[in-house]
């Protein structure tokens, strides 16, 4: 989630145009971080220190041995920082370096204007930094029912697994009311009832039906919309089985559709934007008494 949202930030400030970053995102799969720029980014180390490992280090002699031979990390640190070399974040930071997008000297003060921007604090980006989805939830879709964050975690687990790994999210937030677009939705009833809605205007729930299963569409029809719901039933199942682990028991009805939506007004809505496949739409849960 992290690497799209830098991302976006690199390419509003001029760094990338939006299909170079599409292409870097695509080519992070096949990178390895070098262990300097996991420590120059997770703060480890201030960029003075790591050049002086560098001007210290013996012929043939890793970057890592030479830090612990200098005593500048401990084993501990080490350990940690062959963990996250392989993390998407620290790979989207080596592209960077290694593309000359961003110098060595300018990527910390290009990621503390980042995180000055979205307001992140040193705990929160460094949740997003070792892409913990569960916690990243927490940063951005704040609702107190247990219920909802566990859907919420469901469904964006099983985008980032089905739908596009790059997936992020803009701040949730509860409302009375709010008029649903075009849509696929599903009733889950029981000891916990709740109609879960993914909804869009125009063609963007195209970032759901061209991903799920073997059609593609290039405009939204009643065949995309009930991929759509297809995939909510998917995500709905999940949820459900989760449920039954702990004694709750909650049918499903057979999704639904329309490229009309309804307007909803019962007071309990959580409204969550997500981005994926370069599209916006919304997951919307109406929770019902």
């Amino acid at each position: 989630m992290l690497n799209r949202l830098f991302g976006n930030y690199l390419v509003n400030r001029g760094y990338l145009n939006p299909a170079q970053l599409d292409d870097l995102l695509e080519t992070i799969t096949e990178y390895k971080a070098d262990p300097q720029t996991v420590i120059l980014v997770n703060k480890f180390l201030p960029l003075s220190q790591i050049r002086f490992i560098q001007q210290s280090q013996m012929q043939e002699e890793p970057f890592t041995e030479a830090a612990l031979r200098l005593q500048l990390l401990t084993d501990n640190q080490i350990e940690q920082i062959v963990q996250f070399q392989s993390l998407p974040v620290m790979c989207f930071a080596q592209l960077l370096l290694d593309k000359q997008i961003l110098q060595t000297e300018d990527i910390m003060c290009v990621l503390a204007d980042f995180q000055m921007y979205y307001q992140f604090t040193d705990e929160q980006l460094h949740v997003l930094c070792i892409d913990d989805m569960e916690q990243i939830i927490r940063i951005f879709v704040p609702f107190q029912n247990p219920r909802m964050h566990e859907l919420t975690v469901t469904l964006l687990q099983t985008i980032k697994r089905l739908i596009d790994k790059n997936v992020y999210l803009d701040k949730a937030y509860m409302a009375h009311s709010i008029q649903i677009d075009r849509y696929a939705a599903q009733t889950l009833s029981g000891d916990l009832n709740v109609k879960f809605y993914l909804s869009a205007p125009i063609n963007n729930l195209l970032a759901i039906a061209n991903y799920f299963g073997s059609e593609t569409y290039d405009v939204i029809n009643d065949d995309a919309l009930d991929n759509v719901g297809e995939f909510i039933n998917c995500v709905s199942g999940l949820f459900a089985t989760n449920l039954s682990y702990e004694g709750i028991d909650v049918d499903m009805d057979a999704p639904r559709y329309g490229m009309e939506g309804p307007y909803l007004n019962n007071g309990k809505i959580y409204v969550i934007p997500i981005h994926a496949n370069r599209f916006s739409f919304r997951a919307v849960f109406e929770l019902c008494q």
